[in-house]
This record gives C-alpha cells, structure tokens and sequence, in this order.
C-alpha cells in the first residue's frame, strides 16, 4: 500500500504539472466511482493538492474536491508529454496543457465539495501527519504512548488516529533505525523510545519525499542480512491484519 510520503510525492507532483491550469476529467473505467460523474470536473481549474497520511485532496475551482485513497492496489501516476495508453482504464484521468494525472484502481475515489471534504469525520479521526506543517513530535510520541497501549510497537505505529502516513515499510525502517522491536509492548516504552520512534519516522518519510528512496534497513532483508550487524532478520505477520514484520533479534532486542 502506498504510504504517507508516497501519497506527499504524489501531490508535490500534481501541483507542479496541474495547479493553476484548466482541466479535462475522464472516467473511463465503469468500475470507478465516479466513471458517471467526472463530467463534473471538466473545464475547473486546479487550485493545489494535498496528502492527509495516505489520503490525497485536490482542490478543484467551483468548489469542487477529489478525495483519493489508493489502498492496497490503486496507483497514481503524473505524466507529460503524449496521451497516457489506454489500458489499463484508469478511474481518474485529469489532463490540462499535455499533463497528466492518473489513477488507476483504490479505495476510495470521490468528489465531493469543499466543505464536506472540511468537515469529512474519516480526515477528521486521523493523527497528525508528520510532513505536514505544524507537526508535534512530542505530542505524536505521547499520542503513541496512550493511544497505542495495550498493543505492540509495530502494529500501534500503524495506526492511522495515532499518527497518520505510517506505514508498513516506514514503520519498520523506523523500529530499525530506533533500535526498537516492533514486539515490545507500547506500554514498556518510555518517552525518549516514543519520541525516538516518531522522529526516526519522520526522518524516513522525508527522505522519501525528496529522493524517492527510503533509508535502507530490514524491511524485505531477510536473504541478505541486517545491513547494521549483518546478522540474521527475522520476520512474522503481526496484527489483524497480519502484515509481515521485519527485525533484527541481535539489533532490536525484545
């Protein structure tokens, strides 16, 4: 599943190649959820984007709103230059002056208008975002620490109403870079672990933003070793969703 600072990538870009430019909207796809309704957004100017964790809003003139969540299998791409291939049918094409931008498949797919995107309970019940402005990381490590009690650190850190735009593989190389199991009890963490968890996060996620790449670390290791150590990394489902964990036993210790 696209993460937080893939969602960021994503609306950095459609800023670049669509803000401020007159669109045209196509649904082709009849699976999409809005395949009757892109009419709608035909001739509206785009006025920027924005990424809440892993949700994606783009503000569209005549107070209009596309919310966008890619979940598992949806992917979104900006192109420029020729006409995208027809195939597979994407559920979103907005073009404007030779730019593109395409969603194929996801969870979620709306318009909706400004004020109901505003007022939105599932924006609402999201945790702070660490790449957008105004980010707390001390009251994000305190919202982890009561919030995530009960649960171990791995699974808690994904939970979007803690803090929003974690995901699997930030998650990880998070734990790993904070020398921190993803099996520890939240409740065993103290405030320097918290904060270290959060900040080691955002350090990731913003790296990702302006390279594209993440920090090396376990996540995926299993073959070639723990790069810190060299020992061997373990892996197991976690969760109710059992996602696969990755750890270092010698450099995360329980």
């Amino acid at each position: 599943m696209p993460e937080g600072d893939t969602i960021h990538r994503i609306a950095r870009r459609i800023e670049l190649a669509l803000a401020g430019r007159e669109v045209s909207a196509a649904a082709p796809n009849p699976r999409s959820p809005i395949h009757h309704r892109a009419n709608e957004l035909a001739g509206r100017t785009v006025a920027g984007a924005e990424a809440y964790g892993k949700h994606l809003v783009i503000h569209l003139s005549g107070d209009r709103v596309i919310h966008s969540h890619l979940g598992i299998n949806g992917r979104f791409r900006v192109e420029a230059g020729a006409a995208p291939p027809p195939r597979p049918a994407p559920w979103l094409l907005l073009s404007g002056e030779g730019r593109f931008a395409i969603q194929v498949g996801g969870k979620i797919l709306r318009i909706v208008s400004e004020s109901r995107a505003r007022n939105d309970p599932l924006l609402a019940r999201l945790g702070p975002d660490p790449l957008r402005p105004g980010f707390d990381l001390d009251g994000a490590a305190q919202r982890l620490r009561a919030m995530g009690a009960g649960r171990a650190v791995g699974e808690a850190l994904l939970d979007q109403e803690i803090v929003a735009g974690i995901g699997n593989a930030i998650s990880i190389g998070a734990c790993f870079a904070a020398r921190v199991s993803p099996w520890r009890p939240v409740d065993e963490l103290s405030t320097d672990d918290a904060r270290r968890l959060i900040a080691e996060s955002l350090r990731i996620m913003r790296i990702a933003v302006e390279s594209g790449h993440r920090p090396r670390s376990v996540y995926g290791s299993v073959r070639r070793g723990c790069p810190r150590c060299g020992g061997r990394v373990s892996v197991r489902g976690q969760g109710d969703a059992n996602r696969a964990t990755y750890w270092c036993p010698s450099c995360q210790p329980r």
